[in-house]
């Protein structure tokens, strides 16, 4: 009882305070032009401050929002990109017409949740799954290169297996010579790679392009790799070409999961005999 009867005068003595407090500013900011001057930029300081801090949460809030828009533009353009590389494929044809049913990919954006490159066998999970359309063994992107392919799909997350896997393997052109080769990772640098199988007659040149072949099932033709930055001849008869890679695998934030449109129709044909540590 004498608790509550001490919590009351304190609240009583609190609201008293408050309304003393206020009945003075107010005489004050009331008594000069001086003093009321001063009161003013005081409360606007306040204010600004408080508008300022808000201005920031509300900001900060809407980041969500704003890479959503943005990743959905980049979309449309990759998508755009694509259309406009089938058309220059087709000029030969002066009547073709180039539609959306002629493009190879579709594509769905994705952000990275976790992500390991300090592995023999590196994992990426993804914030997309069987709801968004994504579903194994489709290849995932981005403008700077080959991340790897969809090991498992659940409903709402992916498992990705990562081109830092020495086990993964995709196909991959040196540019300048038109020469495919065989790209993987040693286990070593996660920013190189190796593109194996380049025959010893090819002038290859520090600095060279290397970008994906679009002979895979998975990923697009001509995405950039990386630059060579060292070779090494193997077996007498063919290099070995260090690769540095576009992709920073360490900060890799933003995805895109590759749909290949005539994927079943392919699969069909050539029968789905991929397995582990076979090239894609």
């Amino acid at each position: 009882m004498n608790n509550r009867n001490a919590y009351i005068i304190y609240i009583i003595n609190c609201i008293v305070f408050i309304a003393l407090e206020t009945v003075a500013i107010s005489m004050v900011s009331r008594s000069s032009v001086v003093q009321r001057s001063e009161f003013m930029k005081a409360a606007s300081s306040v204010s600004n401050t408080l508008s300022g801090a808000t201005g920031s949460v509300t900001g900060y809030f809407s980041l969500g929002r704003v890479n959503n828009r943005l990743a959905q533009e980049n979309t449309a353009l990759r998508m755009e990109n694509d259309r406009l590389r089938a058309a220059l494929e087709q000029t030969v044809c002066a009547d073709s017409i180039v539609t959306d049913d002629s493009l190879l990919f579709d594509y769905i954006p994705a952000s990275v949740v976790s992500n390991s490159t300090d592995r023999l066998h590196n994992i990426i999970i993804i914030n997309k799954g069987r709801r968004d359309g994504v579903k194994e063994d489709m290849g995932v992107i981005t403008d700077r290169g080959i991340v790897g392919y969809v090991l498992s799909a659940g409903e709402r997350y992916s498992k990705v297996s990562s081109m830092l896997d020495i086990d993964n393997m995709a196909s991959a052109i040196h540019r300048r010579s038109n020469t495919f080769g065989v790209l993987q990772w040693n286990g070593e640098h996660p920013g190189e790679v190796i593109l194996h199988d380049i025959p010893v007659h090819t002038e290859i040149f520090e600095g060279d392009t290397v970008v994906s072949s679009g002979y895979s099932l998975i990923y697009p033709a001509g995405l950039p790799v990386g630059t060579v930055s060292g070779k090494e001849l193997r077996d007498g008869i063919n290099y070995d070409i260090t690769v540095s890679l576009f992709e920073d695998f360490s900060k890799l934030r933003h995805v895109y999961v590759a749909v290949r449109k005539d994927i079943d129709q392919l699969l069909e044909l050539i029968g789905d005999t991929d397995e582990g540590g076979e090239e894609r």
